[in-house]
């Protein structure tokens, strides 16, 4: 078939395509009904019958045949509109959102017996239609209409059906056409995963409204440990079905979660600066949540990640693991002086100020030991960096604050954390491997 001929047909297959739904949905928007309108639907199922025997008819009829060549991809993709309208016309919000990431699965299945490239995008064009169904309307329903109960609403259904459907996909295409729509799917199936969590949180801590108020300390923790969860995720299937949206996306959400415990547990939402109410229960409080817990999360993912991922993304975590876990022992520290509010401008009593600087000694010496222990030069430098910034506070604070017995005690056991490190340099630090 000649290039003018060819060009004719998939200008006839996109005419033919067009015209019919643009008349049916302008019928539809000006006679019938916008919420649900079942006699439109059946028009539309039959433009779609008609529109999918339409396109297997001319790659029948392709040189060589079933090649899947441009008019074939124009007569599909009106199928793929119409199978949108159709559940827009015959569902509510909550089904069409469903069925339509549920969509995501029939033309990755066909792919088991028409390689026609146009396919796998029909996929992909579920993705971005659930994408705008959901940045219309999040609720999946309606705010009004969203169940109070947690977990088991309609959430669950409008972002996990979809992950699902997404998630199937990308493993067919993986196993037919394995091109870029299977990449787009996968992207699409880690992202509704995500959302389809961190909704449900949302949901469920703001009483089942999910645009209720500011995010708290302890709802943003939630987000951090499941960002932390989702990546060490993401590197664990990627080992295992190699991918570059796994490996890269891995990689980002490290790096997102890496921005918001700096900018959300440090800064904005530190109880320090807040004076928001830690708890009145001693250890299993907000500070076990928001610091500890992300501190373990890091650091066991910064340690799974070695060797399956660039060293600056080991180093990243590991770094935030330490910092987290010395911002943990400081508050609670404070707490254990102030209780249940933290807040800075309650100002700070003499063994307070003294117990930070054993505090930061000891902190630096664990630093030390775990260092040398798993071969992390980062955590090493985080160390010498902690201790060093002890020595300032000994020298340039607690000199001028403290008062006799303090006073001395800061300095003796300075001097003896300082030669208790250097020892511990000479036995074992020259034995350790220098690993990154």
């Amino acid at each position: 078939m000649s290039g003018t001929s060819l060009a004719q047909s998939a200008s006839w297959a996109a005419c033919a395509a067009a015209v019919p739904l643009v008349i049916v949905l302008s019928l539809w928007v000006t006679f019938g009904d916008i919420d649900r309108d079942f006699v439109y639907a059946a028009v539309t199922l039959l433009l779609l019958a008609v529109l999918v025997a339409g396109g297997e008819w001319i790659a029948r009829a392709e040189q060589p045949p079933l090649i899947g060549g441009l008019a074939v991809s124009f007569a599909l993709a009106g199928a793929g509109v119409a199978t949108v309208v159709l559940l827009h016309m015959a569902f509510g919000s909550g089904l069409t959102t469903v069925l339509l990431g549920a969509a995501a699965v029939v033309p990755a299945l066909a792919t088991r017996w028409r390689d026609y490239p146009v396919l796998g995008w029909l996929s992909v064009g579920s993705v971005v239609a659930v994408l705008a169904r959901i940045a219309f309307d999040p609720t999946i329903v309606g705010a009004e209409f969203l169940s109070r109960t947690p977990v088991f609403n309609w959430l669950l259904a409008g972002y996990g059906v979809p992950a699902l459907g997404f998630g199937f996909a990308a493993w067919q295409l993986a196993r037919t056409t394995n091109g870029r729509p299977r990449l787009a799917m996968e992207a699409g199936a880690a992202l509704f995963a995500l959302l389809c969590v961190a909704m449900l949180v949302r949901h469920a801590m703001h009483g089942g409204v999910i645009d209720d108020g500011r995010v708290s300390l302890a709802e943003q923790s939630i987000y951090t440990l499941i960002a932390l969860g989702a990546g060490a995720i993401l590197i664990s299937i990627d080992m295992r079905s190699p991918s570059s949206v796994l490996r890269y996306g891995s990689l980002i959400v490290g790096v997102v979660s890496a921005l918001a415990i700096v900018g959300q547990h440090f800064v904005i939402l530190n109880p320090l600066f807040t004076d928001e109410s830690t708890g009145r229960i001693p250890v299993f409080n907000l500070l076990f949540l928001a610091y500890l817990l992300p501190a373990a999360a890091a650091g066991a993912v910064a340690y799974y990640a070695r060797g399956k991922r660039p060293k600056w993304y080991s180093a990243m975590l590991a770094l935030i693991g330490a910092l987290l876990a010395f911002a943990y022992a400081t508050l609670s520290v404070r707490r254990f002086f102030k209780g249940e509010f933290i807040g800075l401008w309650s100002g700070m009593e003499q063994i307070e100020t003294y117990s930070y600087s054993a505090l930061w000694l000891l902190l630096g010496v664990v630093l030390l030991v775990i260092g040398v222990r798993f071969g992390s030069y980062v955590l090493r430098v985080a160390s010498a960096a902690l201790i060093a910034i002890a020595v300032l506070k000994v020298f340039l604070f607690d000199m001028s604050e403290l008062e006799g017995v303090l006073r001395a005690l800061s300095f003796i056991g300075l001097g003896a954390v300082l030669i208790g490190i250097g020892l511990f340099y000479q036995r074992l630090l020259s034995r350790a491997p220098r690993q990154g």
